[in-house]
């Protein structure tokens, strides 16, 4: 495992266990982009519902929609192939997960997506990803859409890895997506008045359909049930690729191994350092996330000029990081170095452009206006993930963030489970912070003592930090 971490550039993390599922891709060293969801907070994005029209507001052109889970959603009459009116049964699908005092979002158009292709079987207009623009490629994707349309009707949008692949492949994932929607039909058939009708796709198939490219070096999956469906999966979608899976021999966790757990704990922290002493500072509103740059311990000789723009060029790159990382969505305003030169100025644009290529959400960046200001907006479908692993710190009214109690049970029940085999004697004492200790139910702690065979004894101590452990 050490020996592949220095020769593989590209990675993919895959962890999956009772109370959490996790996915990072790496390159080279970095984090790229990390995805957590929790088993008591699932993510919906893309699952398909049938609900009942609860309220419609001309006002807004909207309908809402009662799915039979949680809260009422949104979904606007151009989202919808037909005329709605209150109590009207609606077939359709979740496009944006609830963020929150924001409803979900639902769409009629009904989309499945495949790791080149997304089918919509109830619309007419589909498309090229605008990443692709080779003309000659862009007719070909094209022509290859038209056939699958004459054979399986609806729209169909090639996605950017469609790009250089063989037709015969394009052609295996959308006969693939088709049979997906006839499976979708059957369960559309039965008598569902409100409620759940399809769940387009379980953790670890959807990280190696959206994540998994013709870069990708190595994909580490565990434990090995998940490993057996990672391998059944790219035997279907990606035979050519099969070899890159492996599983994990070690006994610290994928997250350990890579660092991905460092990542995790720093995002709590709104400062990230720069190579050359520079850091940026992020902070996060309801209307905005505001990214400052700053050049405080800048190490490097030169003029003001080279000064700013090398710390602009190393912020650049970071920031966009730290937008995928974080899943920051909605309007981001970057605060620049000022640098007097144009041509800095629209390197550093260069930068952020082609870095914003490597993020699957959509965004858009303009070029630095004359307050020395980077406009991005970004497709927001969920949470960020500081809002995932993080709570209001108490202890500072907001001002900072830590770790949540749930984050810390969830981290000592892995590392429990890791290192069962090395722990001595009979019982183990774990050291934690009463509002962590309170996470420890009768149930959970028997639950463990029970995984591990040993008898657990939960101390709670102030003097211990609520982001700390100690195990005895």
């Amino acid at each position: 495992m050490g020996m592949l971490r220095k020769e593989t550039k590209n990675i993919i993390l895959i962890e999956v266990d009772a109370d959490e599922k996790r996915a990072a891709y790496l390159r080279g060293n970095d984090v790229q982009e990390l995805i957590i969801e929790r088993t008591e907070e699932p993510a919906r994005i893309g699952d398909i519902y049938y609900g009942k029209v609860s309220g419609v507001n001309d006002a807004i052109h909207a309908a809402f929609v009662d799915i039979g889970v949680g809260r009422n959603c949104f979904l606007p009459f151009s989202d919808y192939p037909e005329k709605m009116k209150k109590g009207d049964r609606v077939f359709v699908q979740i496009a944006k997960d609830e963020i929150k005092t924001k409803p979900a979002r639902l769409t009629g158009y009904i989309s499945v997506p495949g790791r080149f292709l997304i089918f919509m079987p109830n619309s007419q207009r589909g498309g090229v990803s605008k990443n692709i623009t080779e003309r000659q490629e862009r007719l070909r994707l094209k022509k290859t859409m038209e056939d699958l349309k004459s054979s399986f009707g609806g729209a169909w949008i090639s996605r950017t890895q469609a790009s250089g692949r063989p037709e015969k492949e394009i052609i295996s994932d959308g006969t693939f997506l088709a049979a997906v929607w006839k499976e979708i039909e059957i369960e559309k058939s039965k008598d569902i008045k409100t409620g759940p009708v399809y769940c387009m796709q379980d953790f670890t198939p959807k990280i190696i359909r959206e994540m998994l490219n013709d870069k990708t070096n190595a994909v580490y999956v565990e434990p090995d049930a998940e490993f057996e469906k990672a391998k059944m999966y790219l035997k279907r979608i990606a035979p050519d690729q099969k070899a890159v899976l492996a599983a994990n021999s070690e006994n610290r966790s994928l997250f350990e191994i890579y660092g991905v757990e460092k990542v995790i704990r720093n995002l709590t922290k709104p400062s990230v350092s720069l190579p050359s002493g520079g850091e940026i500072v992020i902070q996060s509103t309801e209307a905005l996330t505001a990214i400052d740059v700053n050049s405080k311990g800048f190490k490097k000789k030169g003029s003001v000029e080279s000064t700013s723009f090398l710390t602009n060029k190393e912020a650049a790159k970071e920031i966009m990081r730290q937008i995928r990382i974080r899943n920051i969505g909605g309007i981001i305003v970057c605060d620049l170095i000022d640098m007097e030169k144009s041509l800095h100025k629209q390197e550093i644009y260069d930068i952020m452009k082609e870095e914003a290529s490597f993020d699957r959400a959509k965004i858009d960046i303009l070029p630095l206006n004359r307050l020395g200001l980077v406009e991005i907006t970004r497709q927001r479908l969920e949470d960020n993930i500081l809002e995932k692993v993080s709570v209001k710190c108490s202890h500072c009214d907001g001002s900072g963030r830590v770790l949540s109690p749930l984050t810390m049970l969830i981290r000592i029940k892995r590392h429990l489970m890791k290192n069962k085999n090395n722990l001595q004697g009979v019982s183990v004492n774990i050291f934690v912070h009463p509002t962590v200790a309170d996470m420890f139910t009768e149930e959970a702690i028997d639950a463990l003592s029970l995984a591990t065979g040993k008898r657990i004894r939960m101390r709670a101590d102030y003097k211990i930090s609520e982001q700390e452990y100690e195990i005895e």
